[in-house]
């Protein structure tokens, strides 16, 4: 057999400590990438419940805050009395000051025509083809104002957007029940704006108010400062309830909640509902800190230097007979006179110098 001069074969334990070096560094590089996934999914799970709760304990408060007007609006509408109208009108004027939501209140008789008002130039307005009258005589209504509202014109709101004001409204009832008139509280949606972005700060959300149909009524964006994407978009339309994964632009993912509808009961003809988004923040490949916390990377000197110690245990008790074995196996072919010793660290050590003696004394 022939072999380049200049080339030196590695030695048993060099080859041992290379071979145990090379399959420790790929073990831990694939422990790392499966802990790396496992880790992702753990984190993705983290934030995706995290992203929900925050956004549920929001849609709770704000539905507390809508609540207690509603409990208002009804509470006043059962004290009063069409017969007694104008004792009412200082009412009306007193709630719509005590609470900066109130933009005003009033009171539309049977026929449709507004005979109080907090504002009094709204008065002897017709609002019969009013939404919030016809489903307010009814019973109670809960929803947007219509675009269209001649009274919107005449009380021009504090806001742009799609949606300006909120109505409440409630039947006002005679001693023998039947409805004669309507109560209605108009709402600021200024209010409900400056109420939930308050809110989305302190938890550190981008807030996304959307109705029945997906479309966004009022929105406020600080972690993304961007829009809904057009993925976005589409989960938000198709009504589902839960938290979702999507794309938000070309490198990066946002965790999206959508939560239930702000209100029901009683209220449930108000559509509204929150979207809650948050970036997504999960750690690249590296584990990041995790690798590098000082608890792994004392785990990980602790595993090595075992590793080492007893990778050299096994080469000292093992292999360096054999290369005794392998230096008198030379010197007796060489012709010197040399008696192997007796060799017991394992089997094979044992059966090679037994051969190397029987050889010798051949």
């Amino acid at each position: 057999m022939h072999r380049n001069p200049g080339f030196r074969l590695p030695s048993l334990s060099t080859a041992l400590f290379a071979f145990v070096t090379f399959f420790a560094l790929v073990g831990f590089a694939a422990m790392a990438l499966l802990a790396e996934r496992r880790l992702e999914s753990v984190e993705s799970g983290v934030q995706s419940e995290s992203v929900y709760l925050r956004g549920e304990a929001l849609r709770m408060n704000f539905a507390k805050a809508l609540g207690r007007e509603w409990n208002s609006v009804k509470a006043v509408a059962g004290t009063l009395r069409m017969q007694s109208i104008d004792a009412a009108r200082p009412r009306l004027t007193a709630i719509s000051r005590i609470s900066d939501s109130i933009a005003w209140a009033g009171i539309a008789d049977a026929s449709g025509k507004l005979v109080a008002s907090s504002r009094p130039l709204l008065e002897g307005q017709d609002v019969s083809g009013s939404l919030w009258f016809r489903r307010g005589l009814g019973g109670n209504f809960i929803g947007a104002a219509e675009t269209d509202d001649r009274l919107a014109r005449l009380v021009p709101a504090e806001t742009e957007g799609p949606v300006q004001y909120l109505d409440l409204s409630v039947a006002i009832h005679d001693d023998e029940g039947r409805a004669e008139g309507v109560l209605i509280y108009r709402l600021n949606v200024a209010w409900v704006q400056n109420y939930l972005v308050e809110s989305a700060e302190v938890l550190d959300l981008d807030l996304f108010m959307v109705d029945g149909r997906g479309r966004v009524l009022f929105e406020h964006t600080e972690e993304f400062d961007q829009p809904l994407s057009p993925r976005a978009r589409q989960v938000v339309a198709s009504g589902q309830q839960g938290t979702f994964r999507v794309a938000q632009d070309a490198d990066h993912d946002a965790f999206l909640a959508l939560l239930p509808k702000v209100v029901t009961g009683e209220m449930a003809s108000l559509d509204w509902r929150l979207v809650a988004r948050v970036p997504t923040r999960i750690a690249g490949f590296g584990l990041g800190s995790f690798v590098l916390s000082a608890d792994i990377l004392w785990l990980l000197l602790g595993f090595g230097t075992a590793l080492l110690l007893g990778t050299a245990l096994f080469s000292r008790y093992f292999l360096r007979p054999l290369r005794v074995l392998s230096r008198e196996a030379q010197a007796i072919a060489e012709g010197r006179d040399t008696y192997p010793a007796e060799q017991h660290s394992s089997r094979e050590a044992e059966t090679l110098a037994s051969a190397i003696v029987r050889i010798q004394r051949a």
